[in-house]
């Protein structure tokens, strides 16, 4: 019963919307909430009518609404978007950030994966410790049995736990689409949970918590604005809140559509690089602005904050290599999950050589943190690796020799796909052979992506 009349008071706030009858609208918005009071999405919707008409008093009455019911329900970035929306209207209400609690979010957050990674400390109850990325990740260590014309690497002999893989969710490599305002098209907390952004908002102390949104930015976005353009300076993170965007990327099989839930600009995540893209809006929307000078201050006042930041960077590098590069758009959602739960989290020690000119490669390698330097064949340096860039996926296609050599000139943090693994999983999806033969003969296979040299000033 309760359900018909939902629907039936649907329809006519509506109606009444389409027909500007914004007063009989604000009645239908007061009976649904009378009718959900534990749905947000009502004083919400309804603030921003009132805001529209000027009302701005009982808008904001509407939005704390809105900002409790998100917050006790785990939605913390949609309870700070609202808390945002709350300050540009009356600046002095800085108190309404103090009140979202992260604790439902942190509930649905660790109930959804079997480990996890955190900044805080109140982690005792939950059975297992968590994991640490930086310190747990297992170094690189050349297996001296390989054949001679394969650089092979092995766990140390002295290794007493598994290697440390990421547990990417199926909803990070599917197509999805939620950018709408019906309850078919809003993610629920739970799917939510399973998003690279929920740990910036579950696993951080309250007092980060209440830095982060209290100095991140609320961007609205309409149809066709550039939230990030490629080649400027990667200064910020952005937590998509509402609607949904796209991300072109030069060389990637097709655009990715990115939604609520979803962290943009990860490359201010890397070390001094550029946006590798551009992030065009699709649909009305809200983003927030994360700068990196904000999480750089707090990583150095709170080391542990880096480790959740590891996790989200490499969450987010190996979706979207799964689900845009060449190399995997032959498998289908499931078979992607299966690829992206492969990668593992590895560590080379300086001056580990992790391709090698003349050998075949044993895996594909997504640098993260650190420094590599690329060497030709007679060992002269060619120039500095890119992060966050694929490498030795061209040897894995061929099986044939690197023709260049990668060194770690620091200690470098890596992600690891193993050719063992890989084959094994595409013996499982004959399907996609002939896709990965015929990319195999292309002369456009993936290159290496070399940092340029600064130049040189004349004179110097």
């Amino acid at each position: 019963m309760a359900g018909s009349r939902s629907r039936n008071l649907r329809d006519k706030l509506q109606k009444a919307l389409l027909r500007e009858r914004f007063n009989e609208a604000l009645t239908h918005y007061e009976a649904l909430e009378h009718l959900e009071p534990t749905e947000p999405r009502w004083p919400h919707r309804r603030g921003d009518l009132l805001k529209r008409l000027g009302r701005y008093g009982d808008a904001l009455r509407s939005y704390e609404r809105a900002v409790e019911l998100y917050a006790q329900q785990g939605f913390v970035a949609r309870a700070a978007a609202m808390a945002k929306v709350v300050i540009g209207i009356d600046p002095q209400r800085i108190d309404v950030l103090e009140r979202i609690s992260p604790e439902a979010a942190r509930r649905l957050h660790r109930s959804s994966r079997s480990g996890f990674v955190t900044a805080d400390s109140d982690y005792e109850d939950w059975g297992t410790p968590p994991r640490r990325i930086s310190a747990d990740a297992i170094p690189l260590v050349a297996d001296r049995s390989a054949e001679p014309d394969l650089l092979r690497f092995t766990m140390p002999p002295t290794a007493s736990n598994l290697s440390l893989e990421l547990e990417i969710s199926e909803a990070e490599v599917d197509d999805r689409r939620w950018e709408g305002d019906d309850a078919e098209d809003v993610p629920t907390a739970e799917q939510l949970a399973q998003l690279p952004s929920m740990p910036l908002f579950a696993e951080v102390p309250r007092p980060i918590l209440a830095r982060l949104l209290r100095e991140s930015r609320l961007v609205d976005l309409n149809p066709g604005d550039n939230l990030i353009q490629r080649g400027t300076t990667a200064d910020a993170l952005y937590i998509l809140v509402e609607g949904s965007v796209q991300l072109i990327r030069p060389g990637d099989q097709h655009a990715l559509v990115l939604s609520e839930g979803d962290v943009v600009g990860i490359s201010c995540l890397l070390d001094q690089v550029a946006y590798q893209g551009d992030v065009t809006a699709r649909t009305e929307g809200r983003a927030l602005r994360i700068s990196k000078l904000l999480l750089d201050r707090l990583v150095a006042e709170h080391p542990p904050l880096g480790d959740v930041l590891l996790e989200i960077l490499g969450r987010r590098l190996v979706a979207t290599l799964v689900r845009t590069s060449p190399m995997f758009v032959g498998f289908h959602n499931h078979a992607r999950r299966d690829l992206a739960a492969m990668f593992e989290v590895r560590r080379a020690d300086k001056d580990t050589i992790i391709l090698e000119a003349g050998k075949r490669a044993d895996g594909l390698y997504i640098p993260m943190i650190g420094k590599l330097i690329a060497m030709g064949p007679g060992g002269e340096e060619v120039g500095r690796l890119k992060l966050g860039r694929a490498l030795g996926q061209h040897s894995m296609l061929t099986r044939e020799p690197s023709a260049i050599t990668v060194k770690a000139v620091s200690d470098v943090l890596v992600l690891r796909l193993s050719a063992r693994r890989f084959e094994e999983l595409v013996a499982k999806h004959p399907a996609v052979v002939a896709h990965l033969e015929e990319l195999a003969r292309s002369p456009s296979s993936p290159a290496f992506s070399l940092v340029p040299e600064p130049q040189q000033k004349k004179g110097a």
